[in-house]
């Protein structure tokens, strides 16, 4: 026993004598630590931040989470160490510690390709103009009482004083102009005043010169596409926060020449178009883009690396003398001349960027500028050359959309096994194939011009219309399977999409005459598959992101469904008994001891995911869909009423095809390419703004789509709820015009 405790004291003082070293190691070092950890972090983040939206296919998750620990731990490090500077303070030796406070305001002020990391920090905008006001307080409070005697090291501070609090100034003002709601103001500030002044110059607007025509072309490539894309842009903005467009259909370039041209695109085009703007909007609520490409943004971009070079050279001559530790010099020199690089890179890709680009092609006024970059084509080299290195990287991707549709099956959710192996939920997404692509926008592209037509009619009746796509109405009329298949659509959309999710599986499994021609034809296989992958991907909302579905969205019917579901497929095979004893440990004494597939879904996230490498998966899912509709034929108990719609559809289908000998392949799809129309034009604008931020969905895509076939029909976009306030209000000014008018002074 006194051996082992003779051992034990000698462990325990070999602790306290680490613990106390480390403490020494903090005490004396804790600036170098603090200001060392936040130029890491800020460097982690302007690496990784701009591959947000690319959505990368591998460690998607594992980038997102570094992404969130940059993020959040540098604005946490840098508010703690100015925190730590005012109240320790810094020796007389040690003032060029002092000098590094203005890096701190440097590094809050965040990477140019990040703001906000969720929709919600733009809404917390007010809250960050306060933190700016204490934090900058705080930086020359430091200056003041640390930094005295030599006139460059002081000159010095304040000259790196002045670019934090410009660079800090820029994400505040970022965020505050990405929220929704300043968006929404603006916008209106904008329409307010334009209809001021056309009341007060009358006809004088008629003899201005018409905007230049912007026409799209078939050969049109990348940048010429995106260059369009910026002069929609202002399309994208207003439709996020539900605020009609207001243009004279005859005047206006976007819709007098775009609305005949836009259409007329391939899918691949048209898709690219939609993409770009997308992107361009993940820009304006992201990053500091919408504020960098300004007067005062390209000021202080080339105001940034001068002013880092000059103080530079002040520090050296500060130093003369050689009145700085050495090792707060070597810090310094390194500090300044990474910030330099950094700066200047941040100039050279803003100078290149397609803003710049856009910018100098619309909005510069000073015409020798334009003639000697635009006319001497000396942007389009640069802009060249930095894409060229830009491909080495993948950095045109940043104007693509990923294709990521995430992908849930309740067939297969059901049949599946535990899965031990700590998959994540990364196995739960797919990127959409090239041929399956071209299949849905083609389909999407023909319902939205058949869209168009029918909007047409009702302007000329009514003299107003809207998009208003149906949950797949039209797609039924369109196959005369209105009157037999109507009920399966549901009173709402969430209803409608897990009945005919099951009914399409059923129908997929069973329906011989499908396997056959898929079996035939590559491109009915393409259309089997761009059916399963809109099925499984409205699954996925509905159940991981009910906010992309319009309407009262719960999870009730999907887990009703399910535990049906688990309930039939458990009398033809028990579950294990391990599975039993791990859903109990984590469920209630009072449940029931079989494993239900929604618990099995929503309590273990991490366990319970679809493996793609089990052979007997899609041999399982057929005999679940067998069972289904002989349990349902056998007059069985379904509890399930969505369950129970879903296999009388599939059978309907089956039935259908047989007495028109031919598949139901063509109205399934028009189904599906229905629903995911309507669910991204009526789903909430904040819920698509806020997606973006992950790389954006599918349905947001469809939606814009939608907003430009709508513009394009009329003069004005009238959105639904909107019309009668644009009537009260020209009914308004014209009646003040009148009133104007009759008035005699006499």
């Amino acid at each position: 026993m006194a051996g082992e405790q003779w051992v034990m004291d000698i462990i325990w003082h070999s602790m306290v004598l680490g613990l106390n070293a480390v403490g020494d190691v903090l005490r004396n070092c804790w600036m170098e630590i603090m200001f060392g950890a936040s130029f890491v972090l800020q460097l982690v983040l302007a690496v990784t931040a701009g591959f947000r939206w690319r959505r990368t296919a591998y460690g998607e998750v594992r980038l997102r989470q570094v992404i969130w620990f940059c993020y959040v731990g540098a604005e946490f490090v840098a508010t703690t160490a100015l925190g730590n500077f005012s109240v320790r303070g810094t020796s007389g030796t040690r003032q060029l510690a002092a000098f590094w406070a203005p890096f701190f305001l440097l590094h809050l002020g965040g990477p140019d390709s990040i703001t906000a990391l969720e929709l919600e920090d733009t809404q917390l905008s007010a809250r960050y103009v306060m933190d700016f006001i204490l934090r900058v307080v705080l930086a020359v409070y430091i200056m003041y009482k640390a930094i005295s005697g030599s006139w460059a090291l002081i000159l010095a501070a304040w000259l790196m004083f002045l670019v934090g609090v410009a660079k800090y100034v820029e994400r505040t003002l970022a965020l505050h102009r990405a929220n929704l709601d300043n968006v929404r103001r603006s916008i209106e500030r904008k329409q307010q005043r334009r209809r001021r002044r056309s009341s007060l110059e009358g006809d004088r607007d008629s003899r201005r010169s018409p905007p230049p025509k912007l026409i799209f072309h078939g050969d049109d490539d990348d940048t010429s596409l995106l260059m369009k894309a910026h002069a929609l842009f202002h399309i994208c903005k207003n439709s996020i926060v539900e605020s009609a467009v207001e243009t004279e259909s005859e005047t206006d370039a976007a819709v007098a020449h775009t609305k005949e041209t836009l259409f007329q695109l391939d899918w691949n085009q048209l898709c690219r178009v939609m993409e770009m703007e997308l992107s361009l909007m993940y820009d304006f609520l992201y990053t500091k883009a919408y504020v960098i490409h300004t007067w005062h943004g390209y000021c202080i971009r080339f105001i940034s690396p001068a002013a880092t070079a000059v103080s530079l050279v002040l520090v050296e001559l500060s130093n003369k003398s050689g009145r700085h530790r050495r090792s707060d010099v070597i810090i310094t020199r390194v500090l300044l001349v990474a910030t330099f690089v950094l700066e200047t890179a941040s100039l050279l890709r803003a100078l290149g960027s397609t803003w710049t680009g856009f910018l100098l092609q619309n909005t510069v006024h000073l015409g020798w500028i334009r003639h000697e970059i635009l006319c001497e084509s000396r942007w389009d080299r640069f802009h060249g050359l930095l894409a060229f290195f830009g491909r080495l990287v993948n950095t045109q991707a940043h104007r693509k959309w990923s294709g990521k549709m995430g992908q849930l099956n309740m067939l297969q959710l059901t049949t599946s096994e535990r899965d031990r192996s700590g998959q994540d939920g990364s196995e739960c997404s797919i990127v959409i194939e090239q041929g399956v692509k071209e299949l849905v926008f083609t389909c999407v592209k023909k319902q939205l011009l058949d869209l168009r037509e029918r909007m047409k009619k009702e302007m000329a009746i009514s003299g107003s219309a809207a998009p208003r796509p149906e949950r797949g109405q039209q797609a039924l009329n369109n196959h005369n399977l209105r009157s037999e298949l109507r009920w399966s659509l549901g009173d709402d959309l969430q209803m409608g999409i897990l009945t005919w999710h099951i009914g399409t599986d059923i129908y997929l499994f069973i329906s011989d005459k499908a396997k056959a021609e898929a079996m035939e034809s590559t491109r009915v296989a393409r259309k089997v598959e761009a059916i399963k992958n809109m099925s499984n991907y409205m699954i996925y909302l509905l159940a991981e992101h009910p906010e992309m579905i319009p309407g009262l969205v719960t999870r009730k019917l999907f887990e009703l469904s399910c535990d049906d579901l688990a309930r039939i497929w458990s009398k033809h095979h028990p579950p294990p008994a391990a599975a039993i004893n791990d859903v109990e440990s984590l469920s209630s004494p009072s449940s029931s001891s079989s494993p239900s597939c929604c618990t099995r879904f929503f309590m273990l996230p991490k366990r319970w995911r679809i493996s793609p490498k089990c052979t007997n998966r899609i041999r399982e899912q057929e005999e679940l869909a067998k069972m289904l509709k002989d349990d349902w034929e056998g007059s069985n108990l379904i509890n399930s009423y969505d369950l129970s719609r879903g296999i009388e559809l599939a059978v309907g289908l089956l039935n259908l095809e047989t007495k028109r000998e031919k598949t139901m392949l063509d109205a399934i799809l028009e189904v599906w390419v229905d629903m995911l129309l309507y669910s991204g034009y009526r789903c909430s604008k904040e819920s698509h703004a806020r997606r973006l931020s992950y790389g954006g969905e599918l349905t947001t895509i469809m939606w814009l789509m939608a907003e430009h076939v709508g513009l394009f029909i009329a003069g004005k976009l009238v959105k639904p709820g909107i019309a009668e306030k644009v009537s009260w209000r020209r009914r308004r000014d014209a009646d003040k015009g009148m009133a104007y008018n009759n008035y005699n002074p006499s």
